[in-house]
């Protein structure tokens, strides 16, 4: 791999880990519902002017089930199960047992008619993910609560079904313009 490509590598592992941490770090000190609630509030000042400026919001109320599906099992649902998980499991036993998205996500495709198929190169990549993930930051279940893997698990469930809506249900509503990345 080139050293461009190591680099890409490594800020994407630190952009997509670094929330486990702060989320472990803010849970130690405020309830994991004002977390989330910060957490939204936080991403509704950003979004909502960007939405408005570009008036994307009309025509959304006729989306209204899939997109209150969506944000359940994506956000507002996993949001809420990762904060209350974090304040027993290690950030690195969410962070592992988050990595199987992926696999779920699959098996939900597959359940619900994809055609992609599930090769064993495919299945194999997924599986090293995995692995590397044990082997950067290990397998600490100390302390790990039934309670606490049961909300990670329903996390991953949500993480890996909602994007099904936005493909099958949501895919006529207009998104945000991908700008041209610097690197294509």
């Amino acid at each position: 791999m080139s050293r461009r490509g190591w680099a890409l590598f490594v800020a994407m592992s630190v952009i997509w880990g670094i929330p486990y941490l702060l989320i472990k770090v803010a849970v130690g000190e405020f309830d994991p519902v004002l977390v989330v609630f910060g957490r939204c509030v936080l991403g509704a000042l950003v979004l909502v002017p960007l939405v408005l400026v570009r008036g994307q919001l009309r025509g959304l109320a006729r989306h209204w089930r899939p997109l209150l599906a969506f944000t359940v099992l994506e956000m507002t649902g996993p949001w809420l199960l990762l904060s209350i998980a974090e304040q027993s499991l290690s950030s690195s036993l969410t962070g592992l047992l988050v990595a199987t998205v992926p696999f779920v996500a699959a098996l939900a495709g597959r359940l619900l008619g994809d055609e992609e198929r599930l090769s064993r190169v495919r299945i194999g990549g997924m599986l090293l993910g995995v692995a590397g993930i044990v082997a950067l930051l290990g397998l600490d279940v100390r302390g790990a609560q039934l309670v606490a893997i049961g909300a990670v698990v329903l996390t991953v469930i949500g993480y890996g079904t909602a994007p099904l809506i936005i493909s099958r249900q949501l895919s006529d509503v207009p998104g945000w313009p991908r700008a041209p990345s610097p690197w294509s």
